[in-house]
């Protein structure tokens, strides 16, 4: 039978000390046992504790192993393989040492493994399971107490008080098919006893849920999820990767970018190909690190196929969306569909679904540069020669195929026709002109340079400025949230989301901003570039009713699925065409359910009678992540019929369903809800 690998405590503990061997990571020399005190551990309880009145405003569900649990807003998050982190701080979540703040782990072990490393018996067996869980925290010298039967979220399982120097905790191990599930809430020990409580809330909120199917066994070297950063200044959203974090979660060196119509992001990465990731950086999967050598840039054809500039083979290589690939080529050499030494690093789509590949030659070769234009398949159309003294970073392609050039020593965005002809330059207003690193045109045809020293720019087609946002890192530091050292990829996403890659030594990052600029500019743009381009068709603003509908309860007659459709009562009244709850005084929930998932703008709520009793909205995505855009006091307001406008940005994510927390506790004499309408961009 196949052991479990050997870890060592020292660089896991006190914090980290719930993966154990199961998990596996480097060795190291064992850490001596802190010394332990001998006070008496806490009584658990033998019930799952009684909510305290803490509000939990957050979800979080890990889709591969079935686990769900809320958490306070503005806590923060870290899911690494089968293990999530949670704590209040960033600082707490990546600290070495338990502090004042609650740390919780949760992790997930199949048990078809368990059985593999301890055989059958172990792995249908909580006692067993529990005893195997807690070798590492013995070993590393922390005291537990008595096990006690624990049931969470329905599973049974054990649960102890652990106890050191350093730290004071619970563990909970739960015998969940088709996982073992382990639960550990740590702090310091003089902060625990104050930290118990929201523990013990945390834990009444778990529940589990049928898990994704399993996926064929990754390799060793599999990439885990970047260090996730999602505070910052105005305009930052968030960031990806930096110098934190495990080795198989940092970039090497990130480069071009390209964004999905439904916000999902391609990065060209030197070690891994492809790294793909949700719009709200969830790292989905890798590919192509077997096909590229050295994946310098990526595009996404009008069919959806990925195209990535291969610089180590000099070639250009597709792959369907999943990451098959589907052919290569190009390489080096003098003919007319290959490239110099130093190319292609840059490609960009046309409107028509051509590849324009940047063929950049060195000075004095011979050769001169140019932009190689081919059809999906590889046939070449034409090459387009560059107009002279161009050294163009970047490329992109507006609709009607006019070419922008990123000239890093030419002080500007070079637009030129399909031709190669010089039409205008983009960046001259700008004191000392810009250097960019990296340029993107968006669906509307306004062009994004990121810059080196000036931030992130959006032009119109013309050169007019739309806004700026980001801000140059100083010499010689790591880049602060929001700050660029090198930039040298940029892509617009859908919802205003720029994203930009950047890289500075061991330094390597993906940053997500959005861009905001003077409203009225923009809209004259907007107009602009109706009458002189012919923009992609833009993601439509759709209004959608709910079609379906569910409820923490409902009155007799008052069914949730009243609340689906449009709004169908005249007037302030009581009427069976709404929903509303069993209990006219109490907390309740309204949760309904949208055909077309979109990227949520504004929640629309009709209510029908006593309204003003909706103290919370939460939207939810594909993956059943919650996210609150409005919160209020309930009270009962004067204005009967009333309709609830709640505006917000555009989520990162697509939305499919609104949840409503209409708290009736101060006596509603039921709240009533008609309608509600969901509004976005798919």
């Amino acid at each position: 039978m196949p052991q479990p690998p050997h870890v060592s405590w020292q660089r896991l503990l006190p914090v980290f000390f719930l993966l154990t061997s199961l998990i596996g990571c480097a060795a190291v020399p064992p850490m001596a046992p802190p010394a332990v005190p001998t006070a008496a551990l806490v009584a658990l309880p033998t019930e799952p504790p009684t909510p305290t009145l803490v509000t939990l405003d957050e979800t979080v569900r890990l889709q591969h192993s079935g686990v769900s649990l809320a958490y306070p807003s503005g806590w923060q998050t870290r899911e690494l393989s089968n293990t999530l982190t949670l704590a209040p701080r960033l600082e707490s979540l990546e600290s070495s040492a338990p502090g004042d703040d609650l740390v919780i782990l949760v992790d997930t072990v199949p048990l078809t493994t368990l059985a593999e490393w301890y055989g059958a018996e172990t792995a249908n067996n909580v006692e067993a399971l529990f005893r195997i869980s807690s070798e590492g925290p013995q070993q590393a010298g922390y005291t537990l107490g008595a096990t006690v039967p624990i049931t969470v979220g329905g599973a049974s399982g054990l649960a102890a008080d652990l106890e050191a120097a350093g730290g004071s905790g619970r563990l909970i191990v739960l015998r969940q098919p088709p996982h073992m599930v382990r639960l550990l809430g740590q702090a310091a020990p003089a902060a625990w006893q104050q930290q118990l409580p929201l523990f013990e809330d945390i834990l009444a909120s778990v529940s589990f849920f049928a898990p994704a199917p399993t996926a064929t066994p990754t390799p060793e070297n599999q990439a885990l999820q970047p260090v996730l950063i999602s505070d910052g200044p105005a305009g930052f959203v968030l960031r990806l990767g930096g110098n934190l974090g495990e080795p198989e979660g940092r970039f090497v060196a990130t480069r071009g970018l390209a964004a999905a119509e439904d916000g999902t992001l391609y990065v060209a990465e030197s070690s891994r190909g492809i790294w793909v990731f949700a719009p709200d950086g969830t790292l989905r999967r890798t590919f192509g690190e077997e096909d590229l050598l050295d994946a310098y840039d990526v595009a996404i054809g009008t069919d959806g196929d990925i195209f990535v500039a291969d610089f180590g083979r000099n070639a250009i290589t597709r792959f369907t969306p999943d990451g098959t690939l589907v052919k290569r080529w190009g390489g080096a050499g003098e003919g007319p569909d290959q490239f110099g030494l130093q190319s292609p690093q840059r490609i960009a789509i046309g409107a028509d679904g051509s590849i324009y590949a940047l063929d950049s030659r060195v000075a004095g070769s011979g050769s001169t540069s140019s932009i190689v234009r081919f059809q999906p398949d590889g046939t070449l159309i034409e090459r387009i020669a560059l107009p002279d003294g161009s050294a163009p970073n970047d490329l992109a392609v507006d609709p009607v195929g006019n070419i922008y050039l990123a000239e890093p020593f030419g002080g500007a965005v070079l637009k030129i026709s399909s031709e190669g002809q010089p039409i205008d330059r983009l960046g001259d207003d700008f004191d000392g002109g810009i250097t960019a690193g990296a340029v993107d045109v968006d669906r509307t045809g306004n062009v994004l340079a990121a810059t080196w020293g000036k931030g992130i720019i959006k032009f119109t087609f013309d050169g007019t400025v739309l806004g700026t946002v980001g801000s140059p890192a100083e010499t010689g530091n790591i880049p602060k949230p929001g700050e660029f050292s090198l930039p040298g990829g940029v892509a617009a996403g859908p919802g205003n989301i720029v994203w930009v890659s950047d890289n500075d030594g061991e330094y390597s990052a993906v940053t997500a901003l959005r861009l905001v600029g003077d409203r009225q500019l923009q809209a004259t743009a907007a107009a602009q570039a109706t009458a002189s381009v012919t923009p992609i068709p833009l993601s439509t603003i759709i209004r959608q009713w709910a079609s379906g509908a569910t409820a923490s309860s409902n009155y007799e007659g008052y069914d949730p699925y009243k609340a689906t459709g449009r709004p169908d009562t005249e007037g302030c009244r009581d009427s069976q065409n709404a929903w509303a709850s069993a209990d006219p005084n109490g907390l309740e929930t309204l949760e309904l359910e949208y055909s077309t998932p979109v990227f949520a703008t504004g929640v629309v709520v009709y209510q029908n009678h006593q309204p003003g009793f909706i103290s919370k909205i939460e939207v939810m995505n594909e993956d059943g992540k919650a996210t609150t855009v409005y919160e209020r006091e309930p009270r009962l307001l004067d204005i009967c019929p009333y309709v609830l406008e709640v505006a917000f940005e555009p989520t990162l994510t697509r939305i499919v369903a609104v949840r409503l927390t209409v708290d009736q506790r101060d006596g509603a004499n039921w709240s009533e809800v008609d309608a509600v309408e969901l509004i976005g961009a798919e």
